[in-house]
């Protein structure tokens, strides 16, 4: 006789919950979230809140909660302290404060993976004397606060990093039992070419996308090596750099990755899967409808916005006449600052190139019409 698993409720903290409570949706499990925004989008998917004092309050807003158990999005690993106060309240499905150092420190990372035989770009607290640099928060978090190194910073919390040219992806892997497991790999957005505010900042992601066999290969020897070196369990994600037939890896994300929710494949399921032995199933559950190529994009406001429910479905409408659709819609009321998140493009088709000039387009058309109905 076979059991079903324990129902679960599980509380989604971070920056930004949407889209993982989204996966949980489709996974058949209820969900309770509280970020930095509480949407309008994602109260109506669970039980919902902005929290004040973020990531402060995550603690004491958990033990509120009625939640069998949680998980941590964006942001959050960079909180350590968050992490282990809120593990001690109820049980985390993910990669606890004493395991992150090991996979988020980028100058640990670089001796972890060089020693091992992995590329890594050159990292250091010294200013370089000569080449491309970049200026990185040693706590980075979407590519916020990097760019390009000019002059020396008193700041002890960032590094010297040498820029390596080349394309941007990121990689979603779970960790089953010590093995890593590909759920694909997406293209990113990011900087200015996508009218993000800063010029390393993340905008999106196109995918999943298939690498040249000898780059996913590489790929997959990184992520066992990973696995087997750190306590990496569930979902996580490598942000990478491809230059020719070279891979670079530049970030672990220990957590769900906003691009997750692009994978045809149940990842929700599959991360806790990781961590619940009764989940475990040796097909994961696939969309039935999955769209060939998916792409989401982030917008950030040219101005200062009031939001109304009239401009949510002035916007909604202008993004489905290119067959696009518009999540992390805000609250009526709520005032949005120039270059602060706006909202999420969604689409899909059956080529990168049309999802990627559907989201041009799409970007252009709704910020002329919040513009125009300012």
């Amino acid at each position: 006789m076979t059991h079903s698993p324990t129902p679960l409720r599980i509380a989604v903290v971070g920056s930004s919950c949407r889209a993982a409570v989204a996966c949980l949706r489709r996974s058949d499990v209820a969900a309770v979230a509280a970020d930095q925004f509480a949407d309008a989008d994602l109260r109506q998917m669970a039980q919902a809140c902005q929290l004040d004092n973020y990531p402060g309050d995550i603690p004491a807003w958990l033990a509120t909660t009625d939640a069998t158990h949680w998980i941590y999005v964006g942001g959050l690993e960079n909180h350590p302290d968050i992490i282990a106060a809120a593990a001690a309240v109820r049980p985390l499905l993910g990669v606890d404060s004493p395991a992150l150092p090991a996979i988020r420190d980028p100058l640990l990372l670089q001796s972890r993976l060089r020693d091992a035989g992995f590329r890594f770009p050159e990292t250091q607290v010294e200013p370089p004397s000569a080449g491309r640099w970049i200026l990185k928060p040693r706590r980075s978090a979407g590519g916020l606060q990097i760019r390009e190194f000019s002059q020396p910073t008193p700041n002890a919390d960032v590094v010297y990093q040498r820029f390596v040219p080349g394309r941007c992806f990121g990689a979603a892997f779970v960790a089953i039992a010590g093995k890593a497991q590909s759920l694909g790999v997406t293209r990113q957005l990011s900087g200015r070419k996508w009218k993000a505010p800063q010029p390393f900042q993340y905008a999106g992601s196109i995918g999943p996308i298939q690498l040249p066999q000898s780059q996913q290969q590489q790929l997959q020897s990184l992520a066992d090596f990973l696995v087997a070196s750190t306590q990496l369990q569930g979902m996580f994600g490598v942000d990478f750099i491809v230059r020719g037939d070279e891979l670079w890896p530049l970030e672990i994300n220990p957590r769900f990755t906003a691009a997750m929710e692009l994978s045809p494949v149940d990842v929700m399921r599959l991360h806790l899967s990781a961590w619940l032995p009764e989940w475990r199933s040796e097909h994961p559950v696939r969309k039935p409808t999955a769209p060939a190529i998916g792409g989401k994009l982030y917008l950030f406001a040219p101005c200062d916005v009031a939001w109304t429910e009239s401009l949510g479905r002035t916007l909604q409408q202008t993004a489905a006449e290119i067959s696009l659709e518009i999540a992390d819609i805000p609250m009526a009321g709520v005032k949005i600052t120039r270059s602060a998140p706006l909202l999420t493009l969604l689409g899909s088709a059956a080529e990168l190139g049309i999802v990627s000039s559907r989201l041009r387009n799409g970007a252009k058309r709704v910020l002329q019409r919040l513009i125009a109905d300012k």
